[in-house]
């Protein structure tokens, strides 16, 4: 099973806390402050941007959402601190 990642760039505190919430209800953990991750295929990948273009301003914001073989993020290569680990479900563990 892929995965979903989300990477934003998103300006405003109060329009960014929205963002992880809604990250956070739709079952993504976070890995860095700007980029959260969860299980998941292009279903989830197209409802986490239809949830996401009503929250942030197209004019100052930026947000991708794109769909990760689990192969691709098992050869993910990380300097310092570790906060994704799949394990043998392919769940994301933060």
């Amino acid at each position: 099973m892929p995965f979903v990642l989300v990477a934003y760039d998103i300006s405003d505190d109060k329009r960014r806390a929205t963002v992880c919430e809604r990250l956070k209800a739709m079952g993504f953990s976070m890995v860095q402050k700007s980029l959260y991750v969860a299980r998941g295929g292009s279903s989830l990948a197209k409802d986490v941007y239809r949830a996401l273009q009503r929250l942030v301003d197209r004019s100052r914001d930026s947000v991708v959402v794109m769909v990760v073989p689990r192969e691709v993020l098992q050869k993910s290569m990380v300097i310092g601190v570790n906060r994704l680990v799949l394990n043998e479900r392919s769940y994301a563990i933060i």
